[in-house]
């Protein structure tokens, strides 16, 4: 969504990017001689915090955020077990909403905040350059600034770009926007472990006949025992949440008579996919048979060969990991250019449920035991038959919704 007005900019919003440079403590001159500068700078309160990331949007501006904000992060900002003490922040920054005494003392035990600083004064933009994910807040501060075949992401970290001119050039980019705002979509989760293995891997073997005296048989071998079932493997790991993308502001001072529109787009994280089940362990391998009695002139059959364990339970898959609700982008640009930016938004999907973990291996039959003398052997065993594949986990339960775009005309 895009909420756009007409409304009259603050100073600090229209300040050349010299004279912000300056004021953050970077050389003017390395700067006027085309060099691009990038410094560290700390911040250490909250004050410092909103000129420099936020400027002086709009009161329609503020409002807007906070009045979206109380919507799409009502249980954010509440006070219940989902509570964000970020969120509450990010209100109060980017939006009209006062902090409470003890958000205020947590706010103020994060500083002093590191803030990334990159200024140019002509930044052609040729290439996809990417901020995050999850970096610190960075600003960009730029006198001219080109896009022609490239464009600039944030992945989960807050953005402030300035510029005195835009110029977007006529070479098609690798990316379907100039200025990306996003979040850091989840990891799959961890993939289930495998059935583990039977100990001991074999069934017991069957006994050997013996002899009661010289020349006398007291009966064939032993069987062989049937292995024992393979062990179930172990279940996928929910997938994780998608991380959200974060607050942006853009202020541009004039737009190069030949450019074209600017394009602006916006998308949360989504969910990670579940983990997959790990794979049934192998069944047992049958025991073997014992061998027939050989005395003398009398021998006795062998023992039958014990069949292979069926093979083990595959694990269930995880369950996807659910999209999260983005934050607003507030862009500021001349009144007669408000229709030059371009913006869209996508939904941060859900994750898929993790895939169900194959059926484990039947074991291996045993060896028959060998007859005496005259004897037969024992019969051969089966091996044993496949377990079955476990479950498919379940999809996520939430998709995350795109922040909005508050554009402003001075």
């Amino acid at each position: 969504m895009i909420v756009k007005e007409t409304e009259t900019m603050s100073a600090v919003n229209k300040a050349s990017f010299l004279d912000l440079a300056q004021k953050l403590g970077q050389s003017v001159e390395r700067l006027k001689a085309g060099e691009p500068v990038q410094t560290i700078v700390q911040i250490h309160s909250l004050a410092e915090l909103k000129e420099l990331l936020v400027g002086n949007p709009t009161d329609g501006q503020r409002a807007g955020n906070s009045q979206d904000l109380a919507v799409r992060h009502a249980a954010a900002l509440a006070g219940g077990p989902d509570s964000n003490p970020l969120a509450r922040l990010i209100n109060h920054v980017f939006g009209n909403a006062p902090l409470s005494a003890q958000d205020a003392q947590a706010a103020n035990a994060m500083f002093p905040i590191k803030i990334s600083v990159f200024s140019q004064e002509d930044m052609t933009v040729t290439t996809d350059l990417l901020f995050g994910p999850s970096a610190s807040p960075v600003v960009l501060n730029v006198g001219t600034l080109t896009f022609n075949g490239g464009s600039i992401t944030t992945q989960n970290t807050v953005l402030s770009l300035t510029a005195d001119t835009l110029a977007v050039g006529s070479n098609p980019g690798t990316k379907p926007y100039h200025i990306g705002i996003l979040g850091v979509d989840g990891q799959a989760g961890t993939a289930g472990t495998g059935g583990a293995a039977n100990n001991p891997p074999q069934a017991a073997n069957g006994a050997d006949a013996s002899s009661r005296s010289p020349g006398v048989c007291a009966g064939g071998g032993g069987g062989g025992s049937t292995g024992a079932k393979g062990n179930q493997g172990g279940n996928g790991s929910t997938g994780p949440n998608g991380l959200p993308s974060l607050p942006a502001t853009i202020t541009l001072g004039s737009f190069s008579t030949q450019s074209g529109n600017l394009v602006l787009f916006t998308r949360s994280g989504a969910g990670g996919q579940g983990g997959a089940g790990g794979q049934g362990g192998v069944g047992q391998q049958g025991g073997n048979g014992g061998s027939g009695c050989d005395s003398g002139c009398e021998g006795t059959d062998g023992g039958n060969a014990g069949s292979g364990g069926d093979g083990g339970i595959g694990g269930n898959g995880g369950q996807g990991g659910n999209g999260v609700n983005g934050f607003n982008v507030t862009v500021g640009v001349p009144a007669a250019n408000v229709n030059n930016v371009v913006t869209s938004t996508a939904v941060a999907s859900f994750g898929q449920g993790g895939l169900a973990g194959a059926a484990g291996v039947g074991g291996g039959a045993g060896s028959a035991g060998g007859g005496g003398k005259g004897s037969s052997d024992g019969s051969s065993g089966q091996q044993g038959n496949p377990g079955t594949a476990g479950t498919n986990g379940a999809a996520g339960t939430q998709q995350g919704s795109p922040g909005q775009f508050f554009v402003s005309g001075q």
